[in-house]
């Protein structure tokens, strides 16, 4: 027990003094930054799109943990994950959900757990925990006043809150539609399904950006988690937005998740790529702009919650 203890207290050591000098590097390169007042007009967006001259501190840093990332940080099994299908992928989510470090050797496990601590990956985790609080409280809600729920994931990655929400639910009473555009994507959300439980759950592949995808007022609840989050461009959130509010029936409500703040933001840009093999440089909203293009389309404003990190926010709103 002691050496358990002993074990445990040194990996938390190492965890801060990690912590510690990432804040200090991140401090260094970036004295005039500060994320909690980033906004989707802010110019940093832009910026961050450059690449950054190499001989300079904040370029090699950058290179460094770059290379890092290639080299030997491919030893976790995690960031091998990430620089094949993309950091940002369904199937790199699926695999911090579900929170259990490996690699290649003591060493790769090791760099794993450092890895899947990191503040990002914990915000991500707290997403997941509370999308699925607030997607059980308004499946309960919906089934007080409509007999089957017609439920409609626009891109669910693996798929697990959707099942895990569906299965407390009651799944005869829910009629679940789960849609990606990845193959790699969808086949996880099957195997999650087959030992979670998803009987009668259809699965398709679409994308969530064709209208044509969309039947009006057909659904009683439509899901967006972490998915407008990683899409930069406006435009297509927007047009996503409108063609989620034409689906959905008087009374239905819509759960979206929305990212306003991340303090990782310029080191993730600078050194992950996204499922497209770009950098993944992310735009932030906050609730205000979304809120603002939701009153138009009939879409009001319900609630909101942000999660422990106060990175990542689960909000829902209602067609009227």
């Amino acid at each position: 027990m002691t050496l358990h203890k002993s074990k445990s207290t040194l990996f938390e050591n190492r965890i801060v003094l990690l912590d510690t000098l990432c804040y200090i590097g991140y401090t260094v390169f970036n004295p005039s930054g500060n994320s909690h007042q980033e906004t989707t007009m802010n110019p940093r967006y832009e910026a961050l799109k450059e690449p950054l001259p190499l001989y300079t501190p904040k370029g090699l840093y950058y290179a460094a943990v770059r290379a890092f990332l290639r080299g030997p940080g491919r030893y976790s099994d995690g960031i091998r994950l990430g620089e094949k299908h993309g950091y940002d992928s369904g199937v790199m989510l699926d695999y911090v959900y579900k929170n259990r470090p490996s690699g290649r050797g003591l060493f790769g496990k090791w760099i794993d757990r450092i890895y899947l601590h990191s503040v990002g990956w914990r915000g991500i985790r707290n997403r997941k925990a509370l999308s699925r609080e607030i997607l059980d409280e308004e499946l309960a809600e919906l089934m007080k006043k409509r007999e089957k729920i017609d439920y409609l994931d626009i891109a669910c990655g693996g798929a697990q809150y959707d099942l895990e929400a569906i299965r407390a639910a009651g799944s005869e009473r829910v009629r679940a539609e789960l849609r990606d555009y990845r193959s790699e994507n969808l086949e996880t959300a099957r195997k999650n399904a087959k030992s979670l439980g998803g009987e009668g759950i259809v699965f398709y592949r679409a994308d969530a950006f064709d209208s044509a995808n969309y039947i009006p007022e057909s659904r009683d609840l439509i899901v967006s988690s972490g998915f407008w989050e990683i899409i930069a461009d406006d435009g297509l959130v927007r047009g996503c937005l409108r063609d989620c509010a034409r689906a959905l029936r008087p009374g239905g409500r819509l759960i979206f998740t929305l990212q306003p703040r991340h303090p990782q933001l310029e080191l993730i840009a600078r050194t992950l790529r996204s499922h497209t093999g770009k950098p993944w440089v992310m735009r932030l909203r906050s609730l205000d702009l979304f809120r603002e293009w939701m009153e138009p389309l009939g879409l009001r404003y319900l609630r909101h919650r942000m999660e422990p990190c106060d990175i990542f926010g689960v909000a829902v709103a209602e067609k009227l």
